[in-house]
């Protein structure tokens, strides 16, 4: 038989949802799998937004609703990314023993810990089972226009949005923050929905920075970062163009300056991808540490503006203080780092444990070439995000990241594009 005509015929197999293109076995199995994983991925994404609205119209949450939320979400992603290979049991094995060698040098234990590297490991280990292209692009362009109508619902219709989705109450009946940070209010926006100087983006939209799904507008940022780099690591997929003027328009909607500067970068460096080394990515956060470290010795950085300087002033500032101890692992700290995500990371898992993670991630394998440049996307992503702020942990966009990051890695590239070429 002739190869190009047995990858087409597999993929069209694929296309078509038939069993010997899919890891989970038999159509019905194939139809589980892209429910469930749809279903993890879009929970992940819409389950804060599910949780305000039971908490404004029919009974209190707090932060167990929301622990009890992801736990739904991670056990479906990891129904489907269980297997009879050994990946997936190697990671959690390595890394729950770490942590748990780390909680008895601490003397206390951090679940959160645990699920910060829960999510990762599930949604990549379920899109690296599935490889699927097509469910992977069917879900960035649902998460686009769902995120897309909401922040069109929360911008023009505000006071209506806020009768269904009292964000601030969601915040305060969590704990996330409390009535003298809000200075008493108890229903509106979350703190950061409206800045008191002008927008950057667009200033005549006004100060109201639009949130959508994610209820904070630095998520809605980072979404908009993932699916634009989605799309444009995707070149034959089917709406790509409305997928990235989506993810601009909500960036733009949110007056995220962190998001629409890296859409550009990303975009600027498209070309290298392929030059870039291992070697170089898995250096970059450490070196990144290093400069920032030193930046803040040197200037004696407590903090700054609300702005790019002011943020990397905050990251120096909280690198600076952090005990060695605490830098190694062996101590916990109740320091604030919430902004930094580097010094975040640091203080939960230690440095060999971000060293582990970090090379787990660029080491991982992939199956053929277009991968890599979708994951040096994503780590140009994590890089610059390190700086200013823990939010790629979060569920509401972690959770369509890796499951996507999973997809590139796996997916039979060659295949598929032979395939749409020969159509």
């Amino acid at each position: 038989m002739n190869p190009g005509r047995r990858a087409i015929s597999a993929e069209q197999a694929f296309m078509e949802g038939r069993a010997d293109a899919r890891p989970v076995s038999g159509f019905a199995g194939h139809i589980f799998g892209s429910s469930l994983a749809s279903f993890a991925v879009i929970g992940g994404l819409l389950l804060n937004l599910l949780l305000c609205f039971i908490n404004t119209r029919i009974m209190p949450v707090s932060d167990t609703h929301v622990m009890l939320g992801e736990m739904a979400m991670l056990g479906a992603a990891f129904l489907l990314a269980f297997d009879r290979r050994a990946g997936v049991y190697l990671t959690l094995l390595l890394f729950v023993s770490y942590m748990l060698m780390i909680f008895a040098l601490r003397g206390i234990s951090d679940l959160k810990a645990l699920r910060d590297v829960f999510i990762p490991v599930a949604f990549y280990f379920m899109g690296r089972r599935l490889a699927n292209p097509v469910l992977a692009d069917r879900l960035v362009l649902a998460s686009a226009l769902i995120v897309m109508a909401i922040a069109l619902f929360e911008y023009l219709l505000t006071e209506t949005f806020l009768d269904y989705f009292n964000v601030l109450g969601y915040y305060l009946a969590r704990g996330t923050v409390t009535l003298k940070e809000v200075y008493g209010q108890t229903r509106g926006l979350f703190i950061s929905g409206l800045r008191p100087e002008p927008r950057t983006l667009l200033p005549f939209l006004g100060q109201h920075r639009v949130s959508s799904v994610f209820l904070e507008p630095v998520s809605a940022g980072n979404f908009g970062v993932i699916a634009f780099a989605w799309a444009l690591f995707r070149p034959d997929m089917r709406g790509r163009f409305a997928v990235m003027a989506l993810a601009l328009s909500g960036i733009v909607l949110a007056d995220a300056r962190f998001g629409f500067m890296t859409c550009v970068v990303i975009g600027l460096l498209l070309p290298v991808y392929r030059l870039i080394p291992r070697t170089v990515w898995l250096v970059g956060p450490f070196f990144v540490l290093a400069a920032v470290a030193a930046y803040g010795i040197l200037i004696g950085a407590e903090g700054g503006p609300n702005d790019v300087s002011g943020r990397l002033k905050v990251t120096a500032a909280i690198l600076t203080q952090l005990d060695l101890s605490v830098v190694l692992g062996v101590k916990a700290t109740d320091m604030f780092t919430a902004d930094s995500g580097i010094s975040y990371t640091l203080t939960n898992f230690g440095l060999p444990g971000f060293i582990g993670l970090w090379a787990a991630f660029i080491l991982a394998p992939f199956r053929q070439p277009p991968a890599w440049v979708f994951r040096s996307m994503i780590v140009v992503y994590l890089l610059l995000l390190m700086l200013i702020s823990n939010s790629f942990y979060s569920i509401k966009t972690a959770a369509l990241m890796w499951f996507l990051l999973g997809t590139a890695d796996t997916a039979d590239w060659a295949a598929y594009r032979t395939f749409f070429r020969r159509r």
